[in-house]
């Protein structure tokens, strides 16, 4: 009988002892235990640090656009830092980003909370104010950290300095999420990230084929015939015709300064999409390549520069030609003798010193042609209405584009506006 009790009390004693280490074990929902502890009823963020705002739109894993009142603000996450998935692509990007916007996209309130809990301040691009999202899907419970949330997922790397707002918190999620492998702390291989080298392709199997190409590598000759901010535009002619592409450099467009017009590349990046169209993003290029073999590993993932003196001419084309689309997106092409009708911008900016966005609707004899102005500015001054109000264009160079099923032309350097 003594054997039997000894028997049960060690039964008992490894039971306690493994539940004392699962419990030790147990993952903690750090999100759920902090509370916002301001008042953000009737307070807007720009002027009080917190607020409640709407969504606008999502962008990647850690920054998004909130309106507040008729104002567009554009947010940086603190202290988070997702991979990226627009101009650059890296491992759980996608992921990242997907989970931020199914947050953003479905939660009922939505509130912005400042970096100090003090004041809305910009980071260091001075474009992207920082800030703390908090959020509740049912509008009923307590809200939740987006930040915090992200770190605690896996799906970033935290990035809370000594002194900020909720530093043990992030640090504690930071451990577990380590502890745990999730994702970005794992050795996992991202299933929706191409590791390999990508095809070699011609631009016109890019163009043709981006729908079953995206997310994956590719690599194509293309000559550089515009570029503008962040942007560049590439295209080459195959088979006869022209076809494009606009790839996306992000905030990295400063490194990958191979986007120079008049360039021919090797182009190396991502299919995206973003607006219903295709582009090319996650290009870098190193400056020290040359001499290097052109299939050398260790350049097989990057921009290559072919001829620095290519050049294409623009397309010469009709307002007909452009109206039923048989020339292709993301192409350049000239068009002559427009006739200014009406100026539309859809932008709530005040500020004069700032240009604007605006779609100019042009008559070319009787048919009518839409070209969309972007962000110009000349000698350092904004465009604005008046610089085409009333007037007549002579020529006219841009890339083809197309908006809400309508094709225009989008002018993207002020001295291809010749009146």
């Amino acid at each position: 009988m003594r054997k039997i009790k000894k028997f049960v009390l060690a039964i008992l004693c490894i039971f306690s002892l493994t539940l004392i280490a699962s419990c030790g074990e147990k993952t903690i929902d750090y999100v759920d235990q902090l509370k916002l502890g301001t008042s953000y009823a009737g307070k807007n963020f720009l002027t009080d640090g917190v607020g409640e705002v709407k969504l606008y739109q999502t962008v990647d894993g850690d920054t998004a656009w909130f309106t507040s009142g008729s104002e567009q603000i554009k947010i940086r996450f603190v202290s988070v830092d997702t991979p990226e998935s627009t101009g650059q692509i890296e491992p759980w990007g996608k992921a990242a980003s997907r989970f931020t916007a199914n947050i953003l996209e479905n939660a009922k309130v939505l509130v912005l909370e400042a970096h100090d809990g003090k004041n809305a301040t910009a980071d260091s691009t001075g474009t992207r104010y920082l800030a703390f999202i908090w959020y509740s899907m049912d509008g009923t419970s307590d809200l939740r950290n987006l930040n915090l949330e992200l770190v605690q997922e896996g799906y970033s790397y935290s990035k809370v300095t000594a002194g900020s707002k909720y530093e043990q918190e992030f640090n504690d999620c930071a451990n577990q999420a380590i502890k745990n492998k999730k994702y970005v702390f794992s050795t996992d291989v991202d299933p929706e990230f191409d590791y390999s080298n990508g095809p070699e392709l011609n631009i016109k199997e890019v163009y043709e084929q981006a729908k079953d190409l995206l997310g994956r590598r590719v690599n194509f000759e293309a000559i550089v015939t515009r570029t503008i901010g962040n942007y560049a535009y590439v295209e080459n002619d195959v088979d006869g015709n022209r076809y494009g592409m606009l790839v996306y450099l992000g905030y990295t467009a400063i490194l990958n300064q191979c986007f120079v017009e008049g360039y021919k590349l090797r182009v190396h990046g991502f299919v995206q999409e973003y607006g219903g169209l295709y582009q090319i993003s996650g290009c870098n290029y190193n400056m020290f390549e040359l001499g290097q073999p052109i299939d050398s590993e260790k350049y097989a993932q990057m921009v290559r520069i072919l001829d620095k003196k290519a050049s294409l001419e623009p397309t010469q084309i009709t307002p007909d030609q452009l109206n039923k689309g048989e020339i292709n997106t993301r192409t350049l092409v000239t068009i002559q003798n427009l006739d200014v009708e009406s100026i539309y911008q859809n932008s709530t900016i005040v500020d004069e010193g700032v240009s604007k966005e605006m779609t100019l609707t042009c008559m070319v004899g009787t048919q009518e042609v839409q070209i969309r102005v972007a962000e110009l500015y000349q000698n350092s001054k904004p465009i604005g209405e008046n610089y085409f109000k009333g007037k007549t264009i002579s020529s006219l160079t841009g890339i083809v584009d197309v908006y809400n099923g309508k094709y225009q032309i989008r002018l993207v350097n002020i001295n291809d506006c010749i009146f």
